[in-house]
C-alpha cells in the first residue's frame, strides 16, 4: 500500500518591516527577519528598490537584513522597497513592501566664496607675462571636500562673477577643490552643457585646484580661490600651470553665453578640451569623432592656446557648426589669401567670424614662440622670440575692390559674416543684423541645404529672411569680389579668382549641371591653388531627379598616368550617400552601377586624385573630369 502523498505546499509570507524615516548620510537596515512559512523554513530573500529617486545600492539584494547609505537628497524623498522570499519547498511569496523617507541634512555651515583664475592677456608682441590679471572662473564646480577624507561634503556651482556658496553640516574641516568642469545635467532644466578640460590622451579626470587650505565648515567668512598661472614675470615655467584648463573653459563660457542669448533653451553635446602641456606647438583643432574634444597647443617653446581666446573660440566655432548647423568643411591646411574649396572658405571663415562675435573683438591674436625675430616678436633671455599674429577681420573695403577678396577665401567670409553681425558704421557697411539672423540660418536653411555649405548658401538664406537689409548685403559681397548671390549654388557668379586660378574661368561655374541620360558634363580639376582642398580640386556637378529610377555614373580623367584616379562623392539633398563613395583604386574609370536612386537633388564632388585626395598621388595638373549619369 502507498504512503499518502504529502500536503500542498503553503506559499511563504514576506514581512519587510516598518516604514523608517531616517536622515541623509545615515546607515539604514531593512529588515525582513519577520518574514515566515507555516509549513517550512525561509530558504531565500530577494530585495529590490521598486520606486523613489535616487537609487540607491544595496549591501546585498539577498540577505535578511540588507543596508544601505542614506541618499544626500535637496528635498525629503521616499524610497519604497519590495521583498520576496522563497521557502525550502521552492514556494514563493507574494512581494511586500517598506518604505523609508530620507530627509535631508538640515544645513548649519554655509561656506561661501569667489574663484579667480590668472589669465595672461595677449599684446602686440606676444603674452604679457608681467601684467597677469585675475578673471572669475565662471560656471565652473566647487566642491568642498572633507579635510581628512577627502569625501565630498557639497558641491556647486560659480556664478557669473565667479561666486560659490555651498551648504553643509558645520563644524566640519574642509578643503574646498575647483573642478575644471561646466557642468549642468539631465537632473536640471534646459539649458544643459557638460564642458570639461582635461588630458584626454592620458584619460585623465578634469583638472582640478585646490590651495590645500582647511577651515571649519562654521567659520562664516568667505573662502577666495586664486588660481596662479605658473609662469613669472619673464615668461618662465616655475610651478604647476594651473589656471590653463580654466582659462581655456572661461573662453568656451563666452562662447556659450552668445549661443544661449538667441538660444536659451539649448542642449550643448559634451565636449573635451584636451589641453595638456605634452600637447605639441601647432596641434590645435576639433574633432567630432568619438568623444568631442578640441585639441590645444601647449608647448612653451612653440605656441601656447590656453590664453589665444581667439584660436579657442575659432574651434569652439567649429563644434557649434557641426552640433547645430551642418559642416561640409573638408579640413586640411588654410591659410590668409588662399583660394580654397568653397566648403573649406566658408568654415574657416566662419570660425574666425564666431570667434570675434564671442569675444566682442574683431582683431584675431595668435601667440607662440619663434626663433626669428619679425614684427610683433619681444625677445626673450634665451635668445627666441614672443611673437602674436594679429589680423583684423573687420577689413571690407569699399571700390576699388580688394583683389584678394573672392567668394573662395576665407578672409572674404569672415569679413562679411562680421559686418553682418556688428553694428560698424565704416564706409560700405550699413548692416548690423545681429547674431539671431544669423543663428536662424545656420540652424535652419544652412543645416538643410541640398547645395554644399558655402558662403552661396548661407547668404541666399539670410538675404531671403532679411530683404530689406539685401541691398547693404550686396554691397559688403561687392567689396569682396562677389556678384549678387541669388541662390544656393551661386549660379550667377562672375568672378574669376586671380590669383592663383590664372587661366580665364575655370573656377567657374561653381557647380557644372548634367544631363540624366545626356552626355557627359565636364569641368577641370586644377591645381593653380594648390592641394586637396584649395579652389579647383574638387569640382561640383549636380542633377535632379523627379522620380525615383535606377541610375549608372561613370567618372572619368584626361589624366594619361596608367595609375591615375579619378574619385567622386555623391550626395542626395545634402546628406552624403555613403554607399556611394566613388573611392575604388585605379585604373579609370570610375563607376557606380545600378543604382536605385530615388526623387531628389543631387551633388557629385568629383576630382582627379591628384589633386584632391588628402595624400600625395599622381603628379599634380589641370585634367578634365567627366561625369555622365545614365
Amino acid at each position: 500500500m502507498n504512503p499518502p502523498p504529502p500536503p500542498p505546499n503553503v506559499a511563504p509570507t514576506a514581512n519587510a518591516g516598518t516604514n523608517q524615516t531616517v536622515t541623509a548620510g545615515v546607515l539604514v537596515t531593512l529588515n525582513g527577519t519577520a518574514s515566515s512559512d507555516p509549513d517550512g523554513t525561509i530558504a531565500s530573500y530577494a530585495w529590490s528598490q521598486t520606486a523613489g529617486t535616487p537609487a540607491v545600492t544595496l549591501s546585498s539584494s539577498t540577505a535578511s537584513q540588507p543596508t544601505f547609505t542614506a541618499p544626500t537628497v535637496a528635498a525629503a524623498a521616499t524610497l519604497t522597497f519590495s521583498l520576496v522570499v522563497t521557502d525550502n519547498r521552492g514556494a514563493a511569496s507574494t512581494a511586500a513592501s517598506v518604505n523609508v523617507m530620507v530627509n535631508p541634512v538640515v544645513a548649519n555651515g554655509t561656506v561661501t566664496g569667489t574663484v579667480r583664475f590668472t589669465r595672461i592677456p595677449t599684446s602686440a608682441n606676444g603674452l604679457s607675462y608681467g601684467s597677469p590679471q585675475l578673471q572669475p572662473a565662471r560656471a565652473v564646480l566647487v566642491r568642498a571636500v572633507n579635510a581628512t577624507t577627502q569625501a565630498v561634503l557639497a558641491s556647486g556651482s560659480t556664478d557669473a562673477q565667479g561666486n560659490y556658496s555651498l551648504q553643509l553640516a558645520g563644524g566640519t574641516n574642509i578643503q574646498i577643490v575647483v573642478v575644471a568642469q561646466m557642468l549642468r545635467d539631465n537632473s536640471q532644466p534646459l539649458p544643459r552643457w557638460d564642458m570639461r578640460a582635461q588630458d584626454q590622451d592620458a584619460g585623465s579626470p578634469p583638472y582640478t585646484y585646490t590651495d590645500g587650505l582647511t577651515f571649519s565648515s562654521s567659520l562664516g567668512t568667505p573662502h577666495n580661490v586664486d588660481i596662479p598661472s605658473g609662469y613669472n614675470a619673464q615668461g618662465t615655467v616655475t610651478g604647476t600651470r594651473a589656471s590653463a584648463p580654466f582659462a581655456v573653459l572661461d573662453t568656451v563660457y563666452q562662447g556659450m553665453q552668445l549661443i544661449l542669448n538667441v538660444a536659451p533653451n539649448t542642449n550643448f553635446p559634451a565636449l573635451v578640451l584636451d589641453w595638456a602641456t605634452d600637447n605639441p606647438g601647432g596641434d590645435t583643432f576639433f574633432d567630432p569623432n568619438g568623444t568631442q574634444h578640441i585639441v590645444l597647443s601647449a608647448d612653451v617653446t612653440e605656441d601656447t592656446d590656453e590664453f589665444d581666446q581667439h584660436v579657442i573660440a575659432h574651434e569652439f566655432g567649429h563644434y557649434i557648426e557641426f552640433n547645430f548647423s551642418r559642416a561640409d568643411n573638408l579640413g586640411g591646411a588654410h591659410g590668409l589669401g588662399d583660394k580654397l574649396d568653397i566648403r573649406v572658405a566658408f568654415g574657416e571663415g566662419w570660425g574666425y567670424a564666431f570667434a570675434a562675435m564671442v569675444l566682442n573683438d574683431p582683431v584675431a591674436r595668435d601667440t607662440f614662440t619663434s626663433q626669428t625675430q619679425f614684427a610683433g616678436c619681444s625677445p626673450l633671455t634665451n635668445g627666441n622670440y614672443f611673437c602674436t599674429s594679429t589680423f583684423n577681420i573687420d577689413d571690407n573695403p569699399p571700390a576699388p575692390q580688394d583683389a584678394n577678396g573672392c567668394w573662395c577665401s576665407e578672409s572674404s567670409v569672415w569679413s562679411v559674416l562680421w559686418d553682418i553681425y556688428d553694428s560698424g558704421s565704416e564706409t560700405g557697411d550699413t548692416v548690423a543684423l545681429g547674431f539671431q539672423p544669423i543663428w536662424n540660418v545656420l540652424i535652419n536653411e544652412q543645416k538643410n541645404t541640398h547645395a554644399f555649405t558655402s558662403i552661396f548658401s548661407f547668404i541666399d538664406a539670410l538675404k531671403r529672411n532679411n530683404a530689406g537689409s539685401a541691398p547693404a548685403i550686396d554691397t559688403l559681397l561687392a567689396a569682396q569680389n562677389t556678384t549678387s548671390i541669388t541662390d544656393i549654388y551661386g549660379s550667377t557668379e562672375t568672378h574669376f579668382p586671380n590669383p592663383p586660378i590664372l587661366n580665364g574661368n575655370r573656377a567657374l561655374p561653381v557647380y557644372t549641371d548634367i544631363t540624366v541620360g545626356g552626355g557627359a558634363a565636364t569641368a577641370v580639376s586644377a591645381n593653380d591653388a594648390g592641394h586637396y582642398n584649395m579652389l579647383g580640386n574638387h569640382r561640383y556637378f549636380k542633377f535632379t531627379l523627379a522620380s525615383a529610377r535606377v541610375i549608372t555614373i561613370t567618372v572619368t580623367t584626361s589624366n594619361g598616368d596608367v595609375n591615375a584616379d579619378p574619385d567622386f562623392r555623391m550626395y542626395r539633398n545634402g546628406v552624403f550617400l555613403s554607399n556611394v563613395n566613388g573611392e575604388k583604386a585605379p585604373p579609370q574609370p570610375e563607376t557606380v552601377s545600378n543604382f536605385n536612386a530615388s526623387a531628389g537633388d543631387y551633388l557629385i564632388d568629383a576630382y582627379d586624385c591628384a589633386n584632391g585626395c588628402s595624400a600625395d598621388e599622381g603628379t599634380p595638373g589641370d585634367y578634365n573630369i567627366n561625369v555622365t549619369v545614365q
